[in-house]
């Protein structure tokens, strides 16, 4: 080979090699941790916030606040939550429930405590918030029950039962669903309308009892037309908040449900609506019933605590939600039926101030209203005008 030929190969094999070391490394999902006992059982005291569940975990003596996430595969730490002994492994590509997706860095837990338990190698991803709650830290997700532990969550005594015994549930009770591992995460089937199934993950980081995707709306649609007898409404806007941002806006479908069918359980008078995200029963699932998941059996076991067959739920639609933009609280949502509608709120306005003073929209779900009290606010239109609007807080007619 001539000098003048080495040289070039050999500056196109460094070059390649520095475009190798560029690109970042791409981890993948798995259950390698482990767990420091054998045949054990235990509970966990757990506190409920929004519907959502969260569990004490102790990390170098200190204890934090991790939400109990049925719909994340593995787990989450934020970049503000000050954690020492973090170890970077490198990228997953991760969809936030809004469909937005990102690489995002992987990052390996100090051994923690759960309880009586400890869990070593438990990897979780490393991201940026969009909407800072204090008091959650983190994470855990489904692939705690995908290792091979199961549990029960009763939020009507305040706990969480865990086990790694096969045996343990067994003789339990209630209505059981089995589901499917779609993304390491489970998915079961639903009824929304009589002689309809829809399959839907179980998601408890939502606080919603049910949400349906617009396009899974229409499909059912087309095969019964019973259907469309229980829609009150349509509107315009968004309202979901993923890690990667806010869903983008589109028409939203408001539904009144005659029941909503969990095996043979009906919950009864159901408002809900449509997402651009995947349809998912939610966190709100657990105000009615403990909640086993078995993933021996692969199995969801839902257990009405007053030992019905049905039960009346009674929500109202929401006239008003908020979503964050840029930073700022946004209007994402605004039934026209509503108050809020009514005192001048539309789609896509943003909040610039409140009394003549300006929010971020952490300050604005933050900020200690007073109820029944009138506040002034002026909104941003998307051309850039402003206008001024006044009205009671809550701008809902009643808050849940």
């Amino acid at each position: 080979m001539q000098p003048v030929m080495r040289r070039w190969l050999l500056i196109i094999i460094l070059t390649c090699m520095g475009l190798a070391e560029a690109q970042p490394q791409i981890k993948r999902y798995d259950t390698d941790f482990t767990v420091s006992a054998k045949k054990f059982s235990c509970t966990i005291p757990i506190e409920v916030e929004r519907h959502q569940v969260y569990l004490p975990v102790e990390i170098g003596g200190r204890t934090y606040r991790f939400k109990l996430d049925t719909g994340a595969s593995q787990g989450t730490i934020y970049d503000d939550v000050p954690i020492k002994g973090l170890r970077e492994l490198g990228y997953i590509n991760s969809t936030d429930a809004t469909g937005h997706s990102q690489q995002v860095k992987t990052v390996l837990l100090p051994p923690f405590g759960l309880g009586p338990i400890t869990i070593s190698g438990y990897k979780v991803q490393r991201m940026h918030r969009n909407v800072v709650r204090k008091g959650e830290d983190g994470i855990i997700g489904f692939a705690l029950f995908n290792k091979g532990l199961a549990a029960k969550i009763d939020t009507r005594e305040g706990v969480l039962r865990l086990t790694d015994r096969k045996e343990y549930f067994q003789q339990e009770q209630g209505e059981a669903l089995k589901y499917q591992l779609r993304s390491h995460v489970p998915y079961i089937k639903i009824s929304p309308f009589a002689g309809v199934e829809e399959e839907v993950l179980f998601d408890s980081g939502s606080p919603m009892l049910y949400a349906v995707n617009s396009q899974s709306l229409n499909n059912m649609q087309a095969r019964n037309p019973n259907v469309a007898q229980q829609i009150e409404g349509t509107t315009y806007g968004s309202q979901t908040i993923g890690h990667f941002g806010t869903e983008r806006s589109g028409r939203i479908t408001l539904l009144a449900l005659d029941r909503l069918r969990w095996g043979t359980f009906d919950f009864l008078d159901v408002h809900c609506s449509t997402v651009n995200g995947g349809s998912h029963v939610g966190a709100r699932l657990l105000d009615y019933g403990s909640l086993i998941i078995n993933p021996f059996r692969r199995q969801l076991i839902f257990q009405p605590y007053d030992d019905t067959t049905s039960c009346t739920v009674g929500n109202r639609q929401h006239d008003i939600v908020i979503v964050a933009q840029a930073g700022k609280a946004a209007i994402g949502m605004v039934r026209e039926q509503g108050r809020a509608w009514t005192a001048g709120f539309r789609p896509g306005y943003i909040i610039e101030l409140v009394n003549g003073q300006p929010l971020t929209f952490e300050q604005f779900i933050t900020f200690r209203w007073i109820v029944n009290q009138s506040y002034t606010f002026t909104l941003r239109h998307p051309s850039g005008r402003l206008t001024t609007v006044t009205a009671l807080w809550p701008l809902q007619y009643n808050k849940e």
